[in-house]
């Protein structure tokens, strides 16, 4: 048996591709994005969800198009095929600080929002080395583990979002949309900004799970990746919608974690209440996907950039970075804001949009197309023992043969 089968080699579904694509785009921003929607759209923000809802899937094209170019390659493997191997380690070096710094500040929201709203006298310090904890545990455990976890979470998530709007409908006043469209189509495309790197130019992550999808079921991939983003467009709709309706514009656009208090609302004949937790839940395990394929990544490109044989050695590591750079990325709240709004879109969209495109170009016009085998060499689990065995096997034969000279030859 290999030592890292299941780990470094495992394979997964289109669909498990595209429920891991859900959950990575409802992690940090289903709580954070649409009150950063809301404070420039105002009302209309929900239509500023619905106009951002193509993008999911154009940027997925492009992806789209590598993964038919190199099926069985990721990023940075593919890269060194069409901009050479220095050119193609370079592009990786991008990507590893695109990830490390994506990573630290995906540890910095749940920090943040834990400290202020449930657990207000731990320090973050604590919070975030008990989080990267389970993180390496399960990234070590592979992408296998970690896409039928995210199986899991996606059903519970659904139910609970489900559940939680459901509750909301008897507090939900139309009058909170008023007047639609009060400064035209200019307010809702301006809304569009923080949408387009966070998450959708994150979306960049995929591209070292497509080679993990199992081959006879890629066929499929095309169709789950736009199921996928058709229902990351409507959730995310769907939750700004409830969010303007039931607390208003001023009260949605203030509060930092606006989901979260917008279930606090929930209030049943005084029997169902305090249901929030189920939104805390539910956020905290879709932040845990989108970190566990952050650090997964991470891990996996800095390995093939090296030529590794495995990415384990490099978790632990990583984290001992992690955790300190999340502590460091933001000084407030206030520079928080200013760093989502005003820098990480850009910074975002050059990774996840324009330099797959310009690789993607650079493919196309050379006539780049590779099929060869980009996983990592499998390491057998018993191979010293089974070398220690053919030694003995080896030298317990030589020694027969030895015997056997020198016994005497029969008559």
């Amino acid at each position: 048996m290999s030592k890292y089968a299941g780990i470094n080699n495992a394979e997964i579904t289109s669909g498990q591709a595209a429920k891991l694509l859900f959950l990575f785009a409802l992690g940090s921003a289903a709580l954070i994005l649409p009150t950063a929607v809301t404070s420039i759209a105002r009302q209309d923000g929900w239509i500023s969800m619905l106009l951002a809802g193509p993008f999911n899937y154009f940027i997925l094209i492009i992806y789209l198009a590598l993964v038919e170019r190199f099926p069985n390659l990721s990023l940075a493997q593919y890269a060194e095929k069409v901009l050479g191997v220095w050119g193609g380690k370079l592009l990786t070096l991008l990507y590893i600080f695109f990830f490390l710094l994506l990573s630290a500040l995906v540890l910095r929201n749940i920090s943040d929002f834990l400290n202020l709203s449930v657990l207000p006298l731990t320090p973050e310090w604590f919070i975030d080395v008990t989080f990267m904890i389970v993180i390496i545990y399960g990234v070590l455990l592979g992408i296998e583990t970690i896409a039928r976890t995210g199986e899991i979470l996606f059903g519970w998530g659904m139910f609970v979002i489900v559940i939680v709007l459901f509750s909301l409908f008897n507090q939900f006043d139309l009058h909170n949309f008023e007047p639609f469209l009060f400064n035209g189509w200019q307010q809702p495309i301006k809304g569009m900004y923080p949408i387009l790197g966070f998450p959708i130019a994150e979306f960049v992550f995929i591209t070292a799970i497509f080679p993990l999808v199992k081959k006879q079921d890629r066929k499929k991939l095309r169709r789950s990746l736009k199921l996928s983003a058709g229902a990351i467009t409507f959730v995310s709709t769907l939750i700004t919608v409830f969010l303007v309706g039931v607390m208003g514009v001023s009260e949605a656009s203030r509060s930092p974690f606006a989901v979260y208090d917008m279930a606090k609302n929930i209030n049943i004949e005084e029997v169902l209440v305090r249901v929030e937790i189920l939104v805390a839940m539910v956020w905290i395990g879709t932040v845990f996907m989108k970190l566990v394929l952050c650090v997964y990544v991470l891990a996996v490109l800095t390995a093939q950039m090296l030529k590794l044989t495995t990415y384990r050695p490099l978790v632990v590591p990583y984290s001992f970075i992690i955790v300190p750079l999340a502590l460091m990325v933001y000084r407030n709240a206030a520079h928080t804001q200013v760093f989502a709004m005003g820098v990480w879109t850009i910074y975002s969209l050059f990774h996840g949009f324009f330099l797959p495109l310009v690789v993607l170009v650079i493919a196309v016009i050379r006539g780049k197309k590779d099929t060869s085998d980009g996983s990592f060499p499998p390491v057998r689990e018993n191979e010293d023992a089974d070398k220690k065995e053919q030694n003995l096997a080896k030298n317990g034969s030589d020694q027969a043969d030895k015997q056997a000279d020198k016994e005497p030859a029969p008559a």
